[in-house]
């Protein structure tokens, strides 16, 4: 079987570190080792990546259980080293094995790259010539698009498996958040994807747990929470496609189906071994993320829960499950800017839709509301941001058209009810209907 070709690679590759920590560098008995461990790997006939998550081994998209006793010492090593991720291409020859076990002898921290073999922090996509931060984002993004797609699909097909290898890419990409923003400008830039379900279900997973992140909640729930976002609208599987691409308003039989999706997905992740007793997160984000802070949304429930009833996760991907909504592409509406899924964001907020504090968190992490910015007033007025309160960037000071300073965070003071454009500067007046609104 495939499966075990790969394992006798993974016990040739730990018997090869045992014997390079008893014999020196070049010696027949290194040699005949890294020989056995290439000849493995070209039997395999294909890359091979060993991912690191605490206490357990991925190899490729399976979790190794027992742990092997012929890799163990490797494996320490490696954990003691920082190191989280090892792709060996499959041409890789005994050089190549014999170089970079070399290296984790050595008990060198840094990140090994080889021609054949790159090991350190996570990293889903293979080595690359060097390209624009942009041209960098953007492949790495569709990367982790592709394995989206993988996982979604096996998530439906309820194979436990797919729980493994939402784990992995999970941990990956709250690990390239915490290093930068470069995951955040192909959510930013690329909104016209042929396939939403899976454009929506990496973004709502990456803004997620950004957000999280900036909401300062323990790592082990930023991780949950990014694989909730990831797995949130599963249940759309059961709504027939001409309903979900459907150009015009629903008929109210469609939008009942529609609005059961949160129920699908709740139902069809209970149904995958080992999501409740793991990540019972997961179905509760999936069943309650359309609720609404003032549970206006649906699912319906007879005697409304109190509000602390909805767990706080599903009210934070909520915030970010509506945001990539309006700025991407949908059958019946082209992607809203910016500044107009801001405008949504701020305008749900303070109808008790959305969790206030967590669109004002989100809206600092995108810096939409800084310094220069012009926005419209509840009471009508215009006025620029002259200066933002610390975590406090729906309530910043605004030089308003005749030269005062009005400080929103006053109890009496308007709100920001229009996020106005980049480079906005004339004054216009917002529509009459808007303001009544409030």
């Amino acid at each position: 079987m495939a499966q075990d070709v790969l394992d006798y690679f993974l016990h040739a590759l730990g018997a090869l570190f045992r014997m390079r920590r008893i014999y020196p560098p070049g010696s027949k008995q290194v040699y005949q080792s890294a020989k056995q461990a290439h000849q493995r790997l070209v039997e395999w006939g294909r890359s091979v990546r060993i991912t690191f998550l605490g206490q357990d081994i991925i190899l490729e998209d399976r979790r190794i259980d027992p742990i092997p006793i012929s890799f163990q010492a490797l494996f320490q090593s490696l954990q003691q080293l920082g190191f989280e991720s090892v792709q060996i291409e499959a041409d890789a020859d005994t050089g190549d094995l014999m170089d970079w076990v070399e290296h984790v002898v050595s008990k060198d921290r840094t990140p090994y790259q080889g021609q054949k073999i790159v090991a350190g922090s996570m990293n889903l996509e293979k080595r690359a010539s060097p390209q624009s931060v942009m041209t960098r984002a953007i492949t790495g993004y569709l990367g982790f698009l592709a394995e989206a797609q993988g996982i979604l699909s096996d998530l439906e097909s309820k194979k436990p498996e797919g729980i493994v290898r939402a784990r992995e890419v999970v941990c990956t990409i709250v690990a390239r958040l915490a290093i930068g923003r470069e995951l955040f400008e192909p959510i930013r830039d690329l909104k016209n994807f042929e396939d939403y379900t899976f454009t929506h279900a990496l973004n709502v997973c990456v803004l997620s747990s950004a957000l999280a992140r900036a909401l300062r909640v323990s790592d082990e729930m930023v991780n949950t929470i990014a694989m909730a976002g990831l797995c949130h609208d599963l249940g759309k599987k059961e709504v027939p496609k001409e309903i979900l691409n459907d150009k015009g308003a629903l008929q109210p039989e469609d939008r009942r189906l529609m609005e059961r999706h949160p129920f699908f997905g709740a139902q069809l992740l209970l149904e995958i071994p080992g999501v409740e007793s793991t990540y019972p997160l997961l179905p509760v984000v999936a069943y309650q993320h359309h609720m609404g802070s003032n549970q206006s949304g649906y699912p319906k429930v007879q005697n409304r829960m109190l509000q602390y009833s909805l767990h706080f996760a599903s009210l934070l991907v909520a915030v970010a499950d509506v945001y990539d909504a309006l700025r991407t592409v949908r059958p019946y509406r082209p992607a809203m800017t910016v500044a107009k899924a801001a405008t949504i964001l701020i305008r749900d907020a303070l109808a008790g839709k959305l969790n206030k504090e967590y669109v004002s968190s989100f809206l600092l992490l995108l810096n939409v509301l800084s310094a220069g910015r012009w926005v419209v007033l509840s009471d009508g007025r215009r006025g620029m941001i002259v200066e933002t309160q610390t975590g406090r960037p729906l309530c910043p000071m605004i030089g308003d058209e005749q030269g005062r300073v009005l400080d929103l965070s006053l109890p009496s003071a308007p709100t920001i009810w229009e996020v106005e454009e980049d480079g906005a500067s004339n004054p216009r007046e917002i529509p009459a209907g808007q303001q009544a609104q409030l």
